[in-house]
């Protein structure tokens, strides 16, 4: 019997696609457009319902399902399976986990999210996982949210740049290589502006807000080749996302020529019938959802007989199936899975989990992660004046809440572990014991909890504090107040937290806090009374040597925000590029506060100083097409090396439509030795200077603009360099 050329890795992927779609019953097709969960056996599934795709399985459950898909089925096509690798292959055993994606994004480095996603992707490649969900080009716009920490920041530009980078990163030179995993782009798209803060509740978003701020980040997805796409679970307007044709189909196949593979969030198809009401039931929500532009569905169990009577009853066009089918087809050939469905391989698991070369670039990264928000001198530590360190505080040694949401044990594993062995992870306690131990006597206290007001441990730590010459305390919040269905209703420190930091106050003790957080909270006390903030998010597995490091001044801090903090819980929404018009910029019932952020989107200081000098522009009046090209130059000022990242944003001063009041363009990393200045050369590009206007198009309206350049969004750390579009 001849091969059947859908066998033939010869052949034209498309040519390929036709010939096996060609083959397939009406059953089959609609099989491969449905992904379930590996919490209980689907081995009949994969035989009798031909099975696409399974998701939340590793290691020998891939490869017993892998090997009834392309033994025991007909057409012997094969699964592919997704997994969510979030910063890390997180639901692995004892991977490597990095630095959370919000934490990341304060290193402001692609190359680094390239490399952490390139990693991630290699450690699961001999697991039997071939998607990962991920990375997330959400815009978070209240931090009461629960998903905030799976975030880039709150700025369009850095989210598209980051988030290519980590596609990229994870789909390698090409996806049909055994090392490659595709990526995907999620939550498409106005997922992270929500009602409250309150997770999947409905976005209130006009075509032109979202072509203005959601939409540009997952076109940068589609530039760097992504491979798929998810569907967010919120509503836009009345209409779920998963029904959304404007988005799925008008947008993205059409505006965007992409060829992704459209997947469902979990059970979409179903919420439309059981918590947003729009459809009577699931053979509705089946048409709407195939309608739009969906490709697979994903956990819905009852699509596959809704989708079957769909289309026997006339609702559903067998087309729409077919147009689906081809893309779930082209990603399993894409990724080469036909030649090698890439089964379970224990032993190259093993090789390449944990290495020294991917612990090496999570100490890496979580040092360019971390953010100095605050320093009166207590800091890098001087061994004259300090000889006992007192570390203190419920997140110090708490290795699980340290490389919080998505990890094992943070909840959405596979049961089969409670969570990573305890010496993957470098707590803080363990770095500073680590690597100031030999120089400086350590004590510890927990002092509070974070998940109950309870403080009787109070009066232990205050005992430690005065002991000591400086106090490293700390604090944040854990995973009972972060992640999916956990947003909440402040951004307080939880728990004994405010206690346990107005008793260490007393003491007179220095206090260095060391903020372990999912997101920024409203810390205004920390603010004030802390000698040094230091601000890890969740560090990763490597944290705790990174904060020892920079504590010691081993290392000196680079990162800058992508997320502002507020100053109260009542200043949601605050982020730095706001529209104009609002009636006044501070709070009479918060005296001293502003409209901007108690640290503002870019900011974060260093053990060294540096000033920007002479920034110019070549020409300063433009007409169109022309590229606005700045030079300025950078000076390390200080007496340490460091790094310093030069930020420039745009100003449009009056414009057809409100528009925010500044907006980053670029950004550039600059290594400087102390005493060193080098000079810097930008080139804004003429179309990076348009607004969306009131008929939703993109252009760059004549006028007066500044450009902005500097240290952070804050307006005092910016020089002007007004110019002219004719």
């Amino acid at each position: 019997m001849a091969t059947p050329l859908y066998k033939n890795p010869k052949k034209p992927i498309a040519a390929r696609v036709e010939d096996l779609l060609g083959r397939m019953t009406l059953e089959e097709k609609v099989g491969q457009m449905l992904q379930l969960p590996g919490f209980s056996d689907l081995s009949n599934q994969v035989r009798e319902k031909h099975l696409g795709s399974i998701l939340c399985v590793v290691d020998e459950d891939t490869e017993k399902y892998q090997k009834i898909a392309l033994n025991e089925t007909r057409l012997g096509i094969p699964l592919i399976f997704g997994i969510d690798a979030i910063h890390g292959h997180s639901m692995g055993y004892n991977t490597t986990m990095f630095p959370s994606q919000l934490a990341l994004a304060c290193s402001w480095n692609e190359d680094l999210m390239h490399d952490v996603a390139r990693a991630t992707a290699v450690e699961m490649a001999y697991t039997g996982c071939h998607w990962t969900f991920s990375p997330v080009f959400c815009l978070p716009r209240d931090l009461r949210w629960g998903r905030v920490d799976e975030t880039f920041g709150e700025d369009p530009l850095l989210i598209g740049r980051f988030g290519a980078a980590m596609v990229r990163g994870y789909q390698g030179d090409k996806l049909s290589d055994e090392t490659s995993v595709a990526a995907c782009a999620k939550h498409y798209a106005g997922y992270g502006d929500t009602v409250g803060g309150r997770e999947a509740s409905e976005s209130d978003h006009t075509p032109r807000k979202m072509r203005a701020i959601f939409l540009p980040p997952f076109q940068k997805a589609v530039e760097a080749g992504c491979a798929t796409f998810m569907t967010a679970y919120q509503v836009i307007d009345g209409t779920p996302c998963t029904a959304h044709r404007w988005l799925l189909t008008d947008i993205l196949r059409g505006e965007w020529n992409s060829d992704a593979c459209v997947v469902t969030d979990w059970d979409n198809v179903g919420r439309m019938v059981r918590e947003q009401f729009v459809s009577p039931d699931l053979a509705d929500a089946s048409a709407r959802a195939l309608h739009a532009g969906n490709d697979m569905i994903m956990t819905t169990e009852g699509f596959y007989n809704a989708a079957l009577e769909g289309v026997k009853a006339g609702r559903i066009p067998v087309a729409e199936i077919d147009q689906a089918v081809r893309r779930v087809l082209a990603l399993k050939f894409k990724l080469g899975l036909f030649e090698n469905p890439r089964l379970f391989d224990k032993q190259k698991a093993a090789s390449v989990t944990g290495t020294k070369a991917h612990r090496e670039l999570a100490l890496r990264a979580a040092r360019e992660s971390a953010v100095l928000l605050k320093n009166n001198g207590v800091l890098p530590l001087n061994p004259k004046r300090v000889q006992t360190i007192a570390v203190i505080g419920p997140n110090a040694d708490n290795d699980l809440e340290q490389l919080g949401d998505w990890s094992q044990g943070a909840g959405q594993g596979q049961g089969r572990m409670q969570k990573h062995d305890r010496d993957m992870t470098v707590t803080l306690l363990d770095g500073v014991i680590k690597h100031l131990g030999d120089k400086f006597e350590i004590t510890y206290a927990d002092g509070c909890s974070i998940r109950t007001p309870d403080t009787h441990k109070i009066q232990h730590a205050v005992d430690v504090a005065r002991a000591a010459d400086v106090v490293i305390l700390a604090l944040g919040d854990q995973l009972a107040f972060t992640g999916e269905c956990k947003s909440t209703a402040t951004l307080e420190l939880m728990g004994g937290q405010k206690q346990l930091f107005d008793a260490l106050v007393e003491t007179g003790t220095p206090i260095v806090v060391t903020f372990i957080s999912s997101k920024p909270l409203a810390i205004p006390q920390l603010a004030r009374d802390a000698d040094a903030i230091l601000c890890a998010f969740n560090p990763g597995m490597e944290g705790g040597t990174a904060l020892a490091e920079i504590i010691s001044g081993a290392i000196n801090p680079s990162g800058k925000l992508t997320l502002s903090f507020p100053h109260h819980v009542g200043q949601q929404p605050c982020y730095y590029n706001q529209t104009p018009g609002a009636h006044h910029n501070s709070y009479p019932d918060l005296p001293g506060t502003t409209f901007e952020g108690l640290y503002p989107f870019g900011f974060g200081l260093s053990y060294t100083t540096f000033k920007q000098l002479n920034p110019k522009l070549a020409k300063t009046t433009l007409k169109k097409g022309d590229a606005l090209n700045l030079t300025v130059t950078v000076r390390n000022t200080g007496e340490r090396d460091g790094l310093h990242i030069l930020q420039v944003y745009l100003r449009d001063r009056v414009t057809s439509v409100t528009w925010p009041t500044k907006n980053l363009l670029d950004f550039r990393r600059i290594p400087l030795k102390s005493g060193e200045e080098k000079a810097i050369k930008i080139t804004i590009p003429f179309d990076a200077l348009s607004i969306i206007n009131a008929e939703g198009q993109r252009v760059v309206e004549p006028g007066d603009f500044d450009l902005l350049v500097g240290s952070s969004s804050r307006d005092s750390d910016l020089a002007r360099l007004p110019f002219t579009v004719s």
